[in-house]
C-alpha cells in the first residue's frame, strides 16, 4: 500500500487500518496527503477480511474522494458566514442612520410640540407649529418602518400584549389622522357593531396597523370622499373584523396581488403614472407582519381602478372578556395631569441633562426649565462626573452615544454610586438598545425624535410628582 499511496498518506491513514486490522469495522473521512494527486479529502471504509475460523487475514477498502463535496460545503459555510456578516453590518447601518437621522429632528420636534398647544401663540403660529410637528412625526415614523421590518424579518420584534378593546384603538388611531381627514374634507363614518371586542394585543402595534391602514385610505381617497370604519364579529366564531372602506383610486388585479410586499408601490408611483402619493411601500408589509403575530389576518380588496378599496383585518377576541377587562382596570395606573417640579415657592429639582447634540442640549433645557426644573448641562461623560461630583444632583436625563463613552455605562455608575433615576433620551432604539437601558437602571427609554408630552410623561415615571 505504502507503494500505491506514497509514505505520507500511509502514516495519515495507518492507525484506522490498524484498528480495521484488529477486527473492526472503520468508516471516516478526513483529508489525504497524496505524493501523486496532493491533498484529497476521501471517504473511507475499512472493512476486515477473515479466513474461515475468523481470523482476520487483510482489509477490504472502499475508497471514495469527496473532495468536490466538501469544497461545496467549505462554499457554503463561508457564504452563509458572509451574510450573516453582510446581515449585521446591515443592522448596524440601520442602527446607526436611525440614530443620525433622528438626532437633528428631535430639537424640532420637541419645540414644534411645545408650541403647538401654547395657548398664549396667535392660532396661525400655532398651525404652523402643528405642521412642522405633523411631518417631522411622518418622518420619524419612515424611519421606524425601516427598523421594524429588519426587528420582524429577524424575529426580534417583541409584543407587549395585554387586553385592549379594539374600538379603543381603533379610535385613538382615528385621533391621529384627524388633522388628514378634515385638510382633505374627506367625510368619517363610523360602525362599530361588534359585539366581543375584547383582544389580547399589543395596543401600540395594533393602533400601529390601523393607522397604517388608514393612512392609506386617507392618501388614495380624493378631497370630499367617503371612508368607512366598521366593526362586526367576524364570520369565524371567536374573531373580531375590522373593515376601513375608501371610496379612492382603488387597485387593480395586479395591485392587490402585490399590496402587502415590502417596497411595492402601486401603478401610479412608476414613471408616466398619473397619481403620485409619496412612502416607500412598508406601512402595508408591517402591519400583514403584525397582524399575523397576533394570531389574526389582513386581506385587500377592491372592484377595481377608481371604485375605492377594501381593507379587512380579523384578530381572534379573548376568551373570558369580562374577568380580563378587571385584570386590565386593575393593572391601569392613576395619572393625574403632569404639573412642574418647581412651582411657585418650591425648590427646584435639580436635573442633570447629558446630550452632546448642541441644538438638542438647548431645547431640551429650555424646555425643562419651563417646567420648573433646574437643569445642570453637560455634553460628556466627563462633564456629567464632574456635575455629579459637585452634589445636588437628584435626576438624570441622558443620551447614550456620547463622544467620550456612553449613557449605559454613566448611568450604571450614577445608579450604583449616587442612587440616581435616569432617562434615556437616544436615538438608538432597537430592542436590545431598550434591554441595556433598563440593566443599566434607566427608568425610561425614550426614542428620538420625540414630542413634549412624551417627555413630560417620561418626567413624570421617573421623577413622581411633588
Amino acid at each position: 500500500m505504502v507503494e500505491l499511496i506514497g509514505v505520507t498518506a500511509f502514516e495519515a491513514i495507518k492507525p484506522r487500518l490498524d484498528e480495521a486490522l484488529a477486527g473492526r469495522r472503520i468508516e471516516f473521512e478526513m483529508e489525504i496527503p497524496y505524493e501523486q494527486f496532493g491533498r484529497r479529502w476521501m471517504r473511507v471504509i475499512h472493512e476486515p477480511e477473515r479466513d474461515m475460523v475468523g481470523n482476520v487475514i487483510g482489509v477490504v477498502a472502499v475508497i471514495t474522494d469527496i473532495t468536490g463535496r466538501k469544497q461545496a460545503e467549505r462554499d457554503m459555510e463561508a457564504a452563509r458566514d458572509k451574510a450573516e456578516a453582510a446581515s449585521r453590518a446591515k443592522d448596524d447601518f440601520l442602527a446607526a442612520l436611525s440614530h443620525e437621522l433622528r438626532t437633528p429632528l428631535n430639537p424640532v420636534l420637541l419645540l414644534a410640540s411645545e408650541h403647538a398647544s401654547d395657548a398664549t401663540l396667535p392660532e396661525e403660529a400655532r398651525e404652523a407649529f402643528r405642521t412642522i410637528r405633523k411631518n417631522v412625526e411622518l418622518e420619524a415614523r419612515l424611519i421606524d418602518d425601516l427598523l421594524d421590518l429588519t426587528r420582524i424579518t429577524r424575529g426580534k420584534l417583541s409584543l407587549n400584549v395585554a387586553v385592549h378593546d379594539v374600538h379603543t384603538i381603533l379610535q385613538d388611531a382615528v385621533a391621529t389622522m384627524r388633522p388628514e381627514l378634515e385638510a382633505k374634507r374627506l367625510t368619517l363614518i363610523f360602525e362599530l357593531r361588534a359585539m366581543r371586542a375584547k383582544v389580547w394585543a399589543d395596543a401600540v402595534r395594533l393602533q400601529q396597523v390601523l393607522w397604517n391602514v388608514l393612512k392609506n385610505a386617507v392618501k388614495f381617497t380624493p378631497e370630499e370622499g367617503e371612508i368607512h370604519v366598521t366593526t362586526r364579529d367576524a364570520a369565524e366564531e371567536g374573531r373580531v373584523s375590522i373593515e376601513v372602506r375608501d371610496s379612492g383610486i382603488g387597485m387593480t388585479p395586479a395591485e392587490l396581488a402585490r399590496v402587502f410586499e415590502a417596497f411595492a408601490q402601486g401603478d401610479h408611483a412608476h414613471a408616466g403614472g398619473s397619481h403620485r402619493f409619496g412612502g416607500v411601500g412598508l406601512g402595508l408589509t408591517i402591519s400583514r407582519m403584525i397582524v399575523e403575530m397576533h394570531r389574526g389576518s389582513i386581506r385587500a380588496s377592491s372592484a377595481g381602478r377608481g371604485r375605492g378599496s377594501v381593507f379587512t383585518i380579523e384578530l381572534p377576541v379573548g376568551a373570558d372578556e369580562t374577568a380580563a377587562s378587571e385584570r386590565e382596570k386593575a393593572r391601569a395606573p392613576t395619572v393625574s395631569p403632569f404639573r412642574g417640579m418647581g412651582g411657585s415657592g418650591e425648590r427646584k429639582m435639580k436635573l442633570l441633562l447629558v446630550e452632546d447634540h448642541d441644538a438638542t442640549r438647548v431645547a431640551l433645557a429650555r424646555l425643562l426649565e419651563r417646567r420648573g426644573f433646574e437643569v445642570v448641562p453637560a455634553g460628556s461623560v466627563r462633564e456629567a462626573r464632574e456635575a455629579v461630583e459637585r452634589g445636588g444632583i437628584e435626576l438624570v436625563i441622558s443620551d447614550i452615544g456620547l463622544p467620550d463613552g456612553n449613557g449605559f455605562e454613566l448611568m450604571t455608575e450614577l445608579k450604583n454610586g449616587y442612587g440616581l433615576r435616569g432617562i434615556a433620551l437616544t436615538g438608538y432604539g432597537m430592542d436590545h438598545d431598550v434591554l441595556r437601558s433598563q440593566a443599566a437602571g434607566f427608568v425610561v427609554h425614550l426614542t428620538k425624535p420625540v414630542t413634549v408630552q412624551a417627555l413630560e410623561k417620561a418626567l413624570r415615571a421617573a421623577a413622581g410628582e411633588r
